[in-house]
């Protein structure tokens, strides 16, 4: 009998040894309760290898119910064998091979508990049962799962009768005939019988056969619709056993309603493993939309933030369309919420008009209150010179490449309004000092991923290539380059490369120039991102 101790998931089934086995005992409880019997068979590749068969002396009284259920009372266990002399032959017989039984949980407990009692090992899992493996094959056409109801389904040779050995053959007939479904189904190997088992709900069985073909290891796979339509994309270290995952009853809504519309599933191997998954993944889901995809259309609530020098009077204003040549901009920003909390934050820090008026050099009005309290230098009523105002808006800028001072006037203020018990007005300013250290902090990565040429060494040494922040790809030699600030439509793919980047430890290999900028503020940036992520955790 081959040994298969690993219960290696791609082994087909036909080369699988399975112990069909049966218990009768004296009650429910493995606690409580004695083994009266125990029969198995042994089957691989629907061929009859053995069988095990024994009464077992309870040492104890078998009530009167049990006894008529099974035929087997205590005359009838009498001078049998004791469960410690019965085991060490079952244990040798059933080595090796896979536990099948009906209802198995219950037959496999019993025979554990008495192995722990006995001081030997558990027998060793994962179990196959065949009440879960039929719910999930034959229902509906079977109205219940009971090993009688099955046997007359297959039309089993052996009649289960409650006595073990016959039950046990009667299991395995049943077996074999659920195996012959399930490989119509998809059920090929002993990876997918365990899936097959441990599946929850009613699962779309009758589509796993659109995983065949599929490739097993890294890439990202599409389910389409009828009319070709993308409902969903996503992306998986082994993309054959991720979608036959969909087919094995997950139990959520969006889940049943998406497999309900599927109709065909394609794949794209990314041998360049997970980051070109993870670019591609978003590059297809922002092509696609696709109504399934939880981020389909992310892509549009991203936001920035720009200044425009060339204005008379310049103020930061937030936008969702990406900034033109020649203006000063933050972002993307996940969305317009996330963006307003930094231009607050900026705001709060320079004395920048905020009015939304259009305003000429000569451009005049009533000032509104922040010019009375000091917050804005009110130009709209000559509060201030041309010069002066310009002289602000270039320190704003400047403070974007070196944030030190910005971040230290952010962090004082917070902790001044902590320190005063004005906890809600302390916990704003926190909130707008962790989104403009966010984006600040991804102005410097991006910077850096998006120049011309970048070579990179991941950790398993895969070679990744980067032109302008585009991960390139053999599929798609002359993929468009993302560029700094990322348009809202590459937003997504140029997150899931630095969200990677600097996670992995990769090593550069080759760049168009000197990977360097200025440190200014690159300590400040560093501590106040990690002492915000620390708070953010303990509050959590």
């Amino acid at each position: 009998m081959p040994l298969q101790t690993t219960l290696e998931h791609a082994v087909p089934l036909e080369e699988v040894t399975f112990v069909v086995v049966d218990l009768e005992t004296t009650g429910g409880s493995p606690v409580d309760s004695g083994i009266t019997e125990i029969g198995a068979v042994t089957y691989r590749g629907g061929e009859r290898l053995g069988s095990f068969q024994t009464l077992v002396d309870p040492c104890r009284p078998i009530p009167p119910f049990i006894a008529h259920l099974t035929g087997i009372d205590d005359s009838l266990v009498a001078g049998a064998p004791l469960i410690h002399e019965v085991l060490p032959s079952f244990v040798e017989f059933a080595r090796g091979a896979v536990f099948v039984a009906h209802n198995a949980r219950f037959d496999y407990s019993f025979l554990n508990a008495s192995l722990d009692r006995l001081d030997y090992e558990p027998l060793p899992g994962p179990i196959v049962c065949t009440a879960k493996l039929a719910r999930r094959v034959v229902w509906p056409d079977v109205p219940n799962v009971r090993l009688q109801t099955l046997a007359r389904y297959f039309r089993t040779r052996a009649e289960p009768v409650h006595r073990a050995l016959a039950d046990a053959e009667a299991c395995a007939e049943v077996l074999h005939g659920l195996l012959e479904i399930g490989g119509r189904l998809g059920i090929s190997t002993l990876g997918d019988l365990q899936e097959a088992c441990l599946a929850r709900g009613r699962p779309h069985f009758g589509k796993i056969a659109l995983a065949d073909g599929l490739p097993s290891g890294p890439g990202v796979y599409l389910f389409r619709a009828k009319d070709d339509r993308v409902l969903y994309v996503g992306k998986s270290k082994n993309v054959r056993a991720r979608v036959k995952s969909y087919f094995y009853g997950d139990e959520r809504k969006k889940v049943q309603d998406l497999l309900a519309e599927v109709a065909t599933v394609d794949a794209i191997a990314t041998p360049a493993g997970e980051l070109e998954a993870l670019a591609l993944e978003a590059r297809l889901i922002t092509r696609h939309e696709p109504r399934y995809n939880a981020h389909g259309k992310r892509w549009r609530r991203y936001a920035y933030l720009k200044l425009d020098p060339s204005e008379a009077w310049p103020r930061v204003k937030t936008a969702h369309a990406p900034p033109t040549a020649g203006v000063v901009s933050l972002g993307p920003f996940p969305n317009a919420a996330r963006a307003r909390l930094a231009k607050e934050a900026l705001e709060e820090a320079f004395e920048v008009r905020r009015c939304t008026k259009t305003m000429g050099v000569g451009t005049r009005f009533a000032a509104c209150a922040l010019a009375d309290m000091g917050r804005c230098l009110a130009p709209c009523d000559d509060r201030t010179t041309p010069d002066d105002y310009r002289g602000l808006v270039g320190r704003l800028i400047a403070s974007l490449s070196a944030p030190a001072e910005l971040l230290g006037t952010l962090e004082s203020r917070m902790a001044a309004l902590a320190e005063a018990e004005r906890f809600e007005e302390a916990a704003l300013a926190r909130d707008r000092l962790r989104a403009l250290a966010e984006a600040l902090w991804r102005t410097r990565v991006d910077a850096w991923l998006t120049t011309e040429r970048l070579v990179l060494r991941g950790p398993d040494g895969e070679r990744l290539e980067l032109r302008g922040g585009t991960l390139v790809r053999p599929a798609e030699p002359d993929a468009a380059p993302i560029g700094a600030p990322a348009p809202r439509e590459r937003a997504d793919e140029l997150a899931a490369v630095r969200a990677w980047v600097c996670r992995q430890p990769v090593r550069l290999e080759d760049c168009d120039r000197p990977l360097a900028e200025a440190v200014a503020g690159g300590g400040e940036l560093a501590r106040i991102r990690r002492q915000l992520h620390d708070a953010s955790r303990v509050r959590d």
